[in-house]
């Protein structure tokens, strides 16, 4: 006797699966905008917690220094190497211009966004889905506190603060690299007065203005998109973990998204 083939699930459809994939995609930017607001009218409704604020700015801020300075010191040296090898023919005066352009408008502040996002944003991710997995969000507003109010403003604006903080911390730091790989590599010839002294005609004013705006956004992609996945974890501890993953992936999709658009803005009006 012939089997019958069972029926196919809707969603082996390709364009199912695609409908579904774009669908998802809008409900997390409808969620991310929706609490990016939220947090703003709490803001400005009433004075944030300042005592939890601190809190959050030291562990966005002060626990990433070590590792911000490590991160951009080593990628200022790399930035003269390699910059020294393909221009090794034509002249090396353009070093330093190089590297303070680099790390101002790009390096800087998209190294220090990601970094602030896989580290404090995982963080965040985790911290808030927990307390979604076990009740206490829910718990808080059987207390008549808002969950917005006592948990994702102080994030928020700890990361909105600290990054461009952190992003001049950084410039400082890869600009100092550089000039330590010039002033002992044998293989660059000019003197470290010439690579600042060519910084300095390069690198302007609004160059840091560029760099800060990325860091005022990127901080607040990187608190409120994982905020976001934090509250609406579901499904336990390896919820909690799915989430986390999925805030940092979605975290530096659209610091790079944002990244693109400022410069493209930037250069038109220019």
């Amino acid at each position: 006797m012939a089997v019958e083939a069972l029926p196919r699930s809707p969603r082996t459809n390709p364009f199912t699966r695609i409908g579904a994939t774009i669908l998802d995609v809008l409900q997390v930017l409808g969620e991310a905008t929706s609490l990016f607001f939220a947090a703003v009218r709490s803001i400005s409704a009433a004075p944030p917690d300042r005592q939890r604020m601190v809190v959050q700015m030291v562990r966005v801020g002060t626990d990433t220094l070590w590792i911000g300075a490590l991160l951009s010191l080593f990628v200022g040296m790399v930035l003269v190497v390699q910059a020294a090898e393909q221009v090794r023919d034509v002249t090396q005066d353009i070093l330093g211009p190089i590297v303070g352009l680099a790390m101002t408008k790009e390096l800087g502040p998209v190294l220090m966004a990601f970094l602030l996002a896989g580290r404090a944003g995982s963080a965040m991710a985790a911290e808030l889905g927990s307390m979604t997995v076990y009740d206490e969000i829910n718990a808080l507003r059987t207390m008549d506190i808002d969950p917005v109010r006592f948990l994702v403003v102080p994030r928020f604006l700890a990361a909105t603060i600290a990054l461009p903080v952190l992003i001049l911390y950084a410039d400082f730091i890869g600009v100092w690299g550089g000039a330590a790989v010039v002033a002992l590599d044998p293989a660059i010839t000019i003197p470290v007065n010439t690579y600042f002294d060519r910084m300095l005609e390069w690198v302007h004013f609004s160059d840091f203005v560029v760099g800060m705006l990325k860091g005022t956004i990127f901080g607040m992609v990187a608190s409120i998109v994982p905020c976001t996945f934090g509250l609406r974890t579901r499904g336990g501890t390896e919820g909690i973990a799915t989430s986390t993953t999925a805030a940092v992936v979605w975290s530096f999709i659209l610091i790079l998204v944002f990244d693109f658009l400022i410069v493209r803005i930037t250069f038109a009006l220019d």
